[in-house]
């Protein structure tokens, strides 16, 4: 069951043009073009992992306690006070119109 789905996702009338088949883009060294290769994409998708995680063990264990120890403050970002006036210039229109600007 599993190999007739398969067979069907991976037909060459899906994926390829007409008159061409996986042989034909298959690598190898005997081959005038040589087209990428699938086991390409093996090495960056791990490394990048490696990377996510080593950035993700760096925060924690080396970087947030030198800050402390720096004397930075772990504080979230601040709410922005509420302005009635700006509220209401943007609730006016948000474009600007070229008589309101100085341009010379």
């Amino acid at each position: 069951m599993l190999a007739t789905v398969l067979n069907t996702f991976w037909s060459e009338y899906v994926w390829l043009p007409p008159n061409t088949t996986w042989a034909d883009i298959a690598p190898g060294p005997e081959k005038d073009v040589i087209y990428t290769d699938h086991r390409h994409v093996f090495f960056p998708i791990p490394l990048a992992l490696v990377f996510i995680s080593l950035r993700y063990i760096l925060d924690r264990i080396v970087f947030a306690p030198l800050g402390r120890n720096l004397g930075i403050k772990d504080t979230r970002p601040r709410r922005a006070p509420d302005n009635p006036k700006l509220e209401a210039a943007y609730k006016a229109g948000s474009k600007t119109s070229k008589e309101g600007l100085d341009v010379n």
